[in-house]
């Protein structure tokens, strides 16, 4: 398994899952299938994620994220079977990839996770399989655009966030109304945390991006947080007006960034 890792001097590593880089993927007899190949495109499309990632959260880091047969936007679209099939090759892949760094890569160092979407997907299984001490050593783990459900808060070690410092979970999910949630990503949300002001309650916070100045307040019932955001300017293929996914890896980078720097000590 072919693996990013930029090696710099650094307190503390960063562990980066990629999200569904790939729409449709075929194998060498040009057959679908639902897991990526890992062709040179392919590759190509997860490792500008990665860039951005590092650039981004991970300039103070020591940066690792694994290239993992992920599955493709097309299983989403395909039979539940099929697509669990597919979601489980990419998770086993992710613990395995997760297990290797921890052997042979981290030495003992204070570690952050992090993923978007499909890569936030795998994070509460990565916690739950880790030992005590290696527990201790994470600082922090950021579902970015993905949701914890109850059944996630029963798992060893998925502690959600409650303030800036205060438990190791990050999650969250942004739209205009809840009536916009993509239900694979935020449905049955247990809970949620609103990383411009660090509050779980309907305490609103302004987040200025790309000029705009922008209202984000949770939903306390849903666990979603609401945006005020124009939706003719803020889309993305394929989500429906008001659905903000795409901007949940794009609408925090400061605050993310200045929560590791927090968490890390720096």
């Amino acid at each position: 398994m072919k693996t990013l890792l930029i090696l710099l001097w650094a307190a503390y590593d960063l562990f980066y899952i990629t999200s569904t880089e790939v729409v449709s993927s075929y194998n060498a007899a040009g057959q679908q299938v639902y897991n990526a190949c890992l062709t040179p495109d392919e590759c190509a499309a997860m490792k500008a994620e990665m860039d951005f990632a590092q650039r981004t959260w991970g300039d103070s880091a020591r940066f690792y994220a694994p290239y993992y047969h992920q599955f493709t936007m097309s299983a989403l679209c395909a039979t539940p079977d099929t697509f669990q099939m597919a979601y489980d090759r990419a998770e086993r892949e992710v613990v395995k990839a997760f297990r290797h760094y921890l052997r042979h890569d981290n030495h003992g160092r204070p570690f952050f996770l992090m993923g978007f979407s499909q890569g936030a997907m795998f994070i509460p299984k990565l916690l739950e399989g880790m030992s005590e001490a290696v527990y201790r050593r994470c600082l922090g783990a950021y579902m970015l655009g993905y949701r914890l459900s109850a059944s996630d808060l029963q798992r060893r070690h998925v502690e959600p966030a409650t303030s800036a410092t205060e438990g190791k979970v990050v999650s969250f999910n942004t739209v205009t109304s809840v009536d916009k949630q993509w239900h694979l990503i935020s449905g049955d949300a247990a809970t949620c945390i609103n990383p411009v002001n660090w509050t779980t309650d309907a305490t609103p916070a302004v987040l200025v991006f790309d000029g705009d100045t922008l209202t984000i307040r949770q939903d306390t019932v849903a666990q979603v947080l609401l945006c005020d955001a124009d939706t003719n300017k803020y889309v993305f293929y394929p989500f429906r007006p008001g659905c903000l996914h795409h901007w949940d890896l794009l609408f925090y980078t400061h605050a993310i960034r200045d929560n590791i720097r927090l968490r890390a000590g720096r």
